[in-house]
């Protein structure tokens, strides 16, 4: 059949070379010399673009099966997009972590004294996630190996790990400094978040925990010296490819993923590595990517209200849970001052970028119900709600790397000689990345689940997940809307509320691996009980992955909606239509009838399902006042 014959065909067209560049290479000087990634449309291309690329004497810097880094001058870039089995070709992305930066340095605030008990046990952020029920019934990580890509951890060998991590660090890589195989922390950075997300507070009379207390962890250290303006600098390397960072711990046994860090500065694109993300995850459904959502939060034009697009990459992915930076509440020790004494556009002004009321005046620690003022808002590029989630992300008190070239400047402030205070989105991340091992573990040890999808993970935690809407402010509306929003997502993790409610509150969960093919149709009949109980549906799917080169980055189309005994039809994410961009969708009724209500799951567009009949595999988590 003729393409101008099928069905929903308005137009079509030859995708030419100038399709295939990111846009903003056509700003560069043709002379300028750059090192580029040429996203591939297939693994079989991989060879045949290999080929052509050695006729055109360009070499191959790194390569992956959908991935090759080339390094050439720009005026080589019609040529690169015209090569047959390239889709998309754009510059390679700095690695950076996902901490906070000021033009004025902390003043660090050392604590008048190193009882942990002034902390009230908020130490790490972790007891915010409200745990205890879990921990009562023993789930503490124990079954779980989490992975976590960062700067290394403490002095890099396992005869000297911190007591609070002894035993229960199961393999490293040095994949930063390959070369000479070593895994240490010289910026402190990756130690921090390990303890949040394991630590056992061996070191603290069991005072600076993490989330999963007695996870098993897998570390894959990406800290390398850098040269910058002619001196030595501390910085990070990732591989070239997602899958190459991912592969090696999920054969390892990981299955859930902790990264702290992002590419450069961004608004939410979805390009090369969130397509890779993306990828994994749908050729790897049980394993859980948990990314920093960013810390380039400001309020530029000075409404007191933090400006939205700022997310980081690859956080902007589909298929992965991005996490936001919430308030901890810790009044002593780390960082007391004011976010507008900290965010000057320069040494010799007033000016802040956090300088407009009340913003300028909170400080960091005071209120749990607040978000970070660094931390990055949604949405992605494409108007997907992102984050997904937030975690408390301000004087998060954890482990202190004791490697060398680690300086005290370079935290939020000295607790102690083993603990030290940070903060930022890669603080808030472990917590998470904690948090989903956790779920993990119950649903496999107090459900009996065999199998446990990325997509389950991730609509139990949404599920679950306080809306902190309006924020911390009195008369203002620090959050813009009742969740979702671009400032927390779907809210603050509350891992009792999302695996063990309260009664008469209760959970159901539905893991449909099967899934559903296009215009194919699950229907879940409910019976609400108690009218007082918000009712919650959350739909998540892992979806197949988009390509760079596209606007809209979902592919495959599930459709949710809640119909209530009179027949009354709701919509997700706070709309009066179906969802036609987000691969999340969550209903929430407060007004509520007792009666039977009907959940249903459409397939409304599956072009890129898995097996023959193209279907689409999701998770739904409902919550309620329901009859069992």
């Amino acid at each position: 059949m003729d393409l101008d014959q099928l069905p929903g065909v308005q137009w079509y067209s030859h995708y030419g070379s100038y399709l295939k560049v990111d846009k903003k290479l056509l700003d560069q000087n043709t002379s300028d010399e750059v090192s580029l990634h040429l996203h591939l449309f297939s693994r079989d291309d991989n060879a045949s673009v290999q080929n052509t690329l050695e006729k055109l004497n360009l070499s191959v810097e790194e390569s992956s099966p959908t991935l090759i880094k080339v390094t050439t001058s720009l005026s080589n870039l019609s040529k690169l997009a015209s090569v047959e089995g390239v889709e998309w070709v754009e510059k390679v992305k700095e690695a950076k972590l996902a901490v906070p930066t000021t033009v004025e340095p902390f003043r660090l605030e050392v604590p008048r004294r190193s009882e942990f008990e002034s902390l009230n046990g908020y130490a790490t952020g972790a007891k915010v996630l409200n745990a205890d029920k879990l921990y009562q019934q023993g789930i503490r990580g124990r079954t779980e190996l989490i992975a976590v890509a960062d700067t290394g951890l403490d002095r890099g060998r396992q005869d000297s790990l911190p007591r609070d991590l002894v035993g229960r660090v199961t393999k490293t890589y040095s994949l930063g400094r390959s070369e000479i195989g070593k895994w240490d922390d010289p910026d402190g950075h990756g130690t921090h978040v390990v303890g949040l997300v394991a630590g056992n507070g061996s070191l603290s009379n069991g005072s600076v925990r993490g989330t999963a207390y007695e996870a098993k962890i897998i570390i894959q250290s990406v800290f390398r010296w850098m040269v910058q303006r002619g001196k030595l600098a501390k910085g990070i390397v990732l591989p070239n490819s997602m899958e190459d960072l991912f592969g090696p711990p999920y054969r390892d046994g990981a299955r859930v993923h902790s990264d702290s860090w992002q590419y450069g500065l961004s608004q939410g694109e979805y390009e090369t590595h969130a397509a890779q993300l993306d990828e994994f995850v749908w050729e790897h459904p049980d394993f859980v990517a948990v990314f920093a959502a960013g810390n380039s939060g400001v309020d530029l034009d000075g409404d007191g209200l933090i400006d939205e697009s700022s997310l980081a990459v690859p956080a902007s992915a589909k298929n992965c849970i991005a996490v936001g930076a919430s308030e901890n509440l810790v009044l002593r020790g780390g960082l007391q001052k004011s976010w507008g004494l900290m965010g000057r556009l320069g040494p010799d002004t007033e000016e802040s970028i956090w300088g407009a009321s009340p913003i300028r005046d909170d400080l960091p620690s005071n209120n749990l119900a607040g978000i970070a003022a660094f931390s990055s808002r949604g949405p992605a590029a494409d108007g997907r709600i992102k984050p997904d989630v937030v975690a408390p992300g301000t004087n998060n008190l954890s482990l202190r790397s004791l490697a060398e070239e680690v300086g005290a400047d370079e935290s939020w402030g000295v607790f102690n000689d083993r603990y030290v205070f940070m903060g930022g989105t890669s603080m808030a991340t472990p917590l998470v990345a904690g948090a989903a091992a956790l779920v993990r573990e119950f649903y496999r040890n107090q459900e009996g689940r065999q199998f446990i999808s990325s997509a389950l993970v991730k609509a139990t935690l949404i599920n679950g997940a306080v809306d902190l809407y309006p924020g911390q402010f009195r008369n203002f509306r620090e959050i813009s809307s009742v969740r979702p929003n671009v400032h927390e997502g779907f809210g603050r993790v509350d891992l009792s509320n999302s695996l063990l409610p309260s009664n008469p509150r209760v959970r159901r969960s539905i893991d449909d691996t099967q899934g559903v093919a296009e215009s194919e149709e699950r229907t879940y009949a409910i019976k609400v009980k108690n009218t007082q109980e918000p009712l919650r549906v959350t739909l998540v799917y892992s979806d197949y992955p988009g390509s760079p080169a596209v606007a809209k980055a979902l592919v495959n189309d599930l459709d949710l909606t809640v119909q209530d005994s009179s027949g009354r039809v709701f919509y997700p994410n706070g709309r009066k239509e179906r969802d036609e961009i987000n691969n999340v969708e969550n209903i929430d009724l407060t007004s509520l009838q007792a009666g039977t209500y009907v959940v249903r799951v459409r397939g409304t567009s599956v072009p890129l399902g898995s097996g023959e009949q193209s279907r689409q595999p999701f998770a739904v988590v409902i919550s309620g006042g329901l009859e069992l």
